[in-house]
């Protein structure tokens, strides 16, 4: 089967990590798969040799009048690779690609990494995903969350939830800087309004003088992180550690794993601290809520609902044990990377056929 993979942004986050992972999948099954991409970024180096690279000359991840050439890019490719099966990833290789593959669009599978970025954060593109539905042969969300929000919106064709999925982590790093607290919370995020550093601000502020440690891993595309600290006014106990390569493996130093965003899809990160055996503490928003639940972590709503669990968490080492490696097993029930590749292999032979 050859499988053609096409995304736009190659800088690493939850959307190019499943990218990466089906197509080192495909490849060791004796498929043939490409991928095409904007150039730069890390994800090309975590490819397998043997997959084919398109880096395109005019992809960008915001629309513009490159749009044109990105089309050009891809019909060339199409030419070129000849795909069984063309998989996009994000709204907007969603468009580009189908409005390319449309006369092969029993063939496409489109994954919606968090629908809510379309529905709430660019919600004038909705009625573009409702009419493009009609070009695809599967439509996948990555959780009952977005499922059910596409058929609030009128997105109902071919629709079948695949959890993202990861391999465990085995690798460990200690985290690179000196931490006197003696309790560590850690999150990891790029530093934007989506991922709430003002909840993360707020409730570190509370633990301040306490021996509690709060530590952002992540950057900011236009910000400094000293200009970051001096805009929130963040406490001494809060470390912003910037963007480092492989931020999973520092996950097993924390005591909690948190996440205060304000909308999600599935959270790769989660999906992480859950195979390091870690309690979470995130919000109630998204698919989050079908990754946390009482017997792994704690769903929470506002400020207040953070401190209150993190205080009685860092107080009952036991407990922090038990939702932790309730944690695990989740992760091993549901979320790792066989569990995502076979239903996602499911839906290729499917559509191959």
């Amino acid at each position: 089967m050859r499988i053609l993979h096409i995304i736009s942004d190659t800088v690493l986050g939850g959307a190019q990590r499943v990218c990466i992972d089906l197509a080192n999948s495909a490849i060791t099954e004796n498929n043939i798969v490409a991928i095409a991409a904007m150039k730069g970024g890390n994800l090309w180096s975590e490819l397998n040799s043997n997959i084919k690279q398109y880096q395109l000359e005019y992809m960008k991840k915001s629309i513009g009048k490159d749009d044109f050439k990105v089309l050009k890019e891809l019909k060339a490719i199409k030419n070129d690779f000849k795909p069984d099966i063309i998989h996009l990833h994000t709204s907007k290789p969603g468009i580009l690609g189908r409005w390319i593959f449309r006369k092969e669009k029993n063939h496409i599978v489109y994954t919606v990494h968090g629908f809510d970025q379309i529905r709430i954060a660019h919600k004038k593109f909705l009625p573009i995903e409702k009419l493009f539905q009609k070009f695809t042969g599967s439509i996948v969300p990555v959780s009952e969350y977005d499922r059910n929000n596409m058929l609030s919106c009128g997105i109902k064709n071919n629709l079948k939830v695949v959890y993202n999925g990861i391999k465990e982590n085995t690798n460990f790093k200690p985290l690179p800087i000196n931490i006197k607290e003696n309790k560590i919370i850690l999150t990891i995020a790029r530093i934007a309004p989506p991922k709430d550093m003002l909840t993360f601000r707020n409730v570190a502020k509370k633990f301040e003088n306490k021996d509690v440690a709060f530590v952002w891993i992540g950057g900011s595309k236009d910000k400094s992180l000293e200009e970051i600290r001096k805009e929130y006014d963040l406490s001494d106990n809060v470390y912003l550690l910037g963007d480092l390569p492989n931020a999973s493996e520092y996950i097993n130093c924390c005591d909690i794993f948190v996440l205060f965003s304000k909308h999600e899809g599935l959270p790769m990160s989660i999906i992480e601290a859950m195979s390091n055996k870690k309690c979470v503490i995130a919000s109630n928003v998204g698919g989050i809520p079908e990754l946390i639940d009482s017997s792994n972590g704690c769903l929470i709503d506002t400020d207040d609902d953070a401190i209150k669990e993190i205080k009685n968490l860092i107080e009952d080492e036991q407990l922090l044990i038990e939702k932790g490696n309730n944690s695990f097993i989740k992760f091993n029930s549901t979320f790792t990377l066989d569990k995502m590749w076979n239903n996602y292999k499911d839906i290729y032979n499917n559509l191959y056929n």
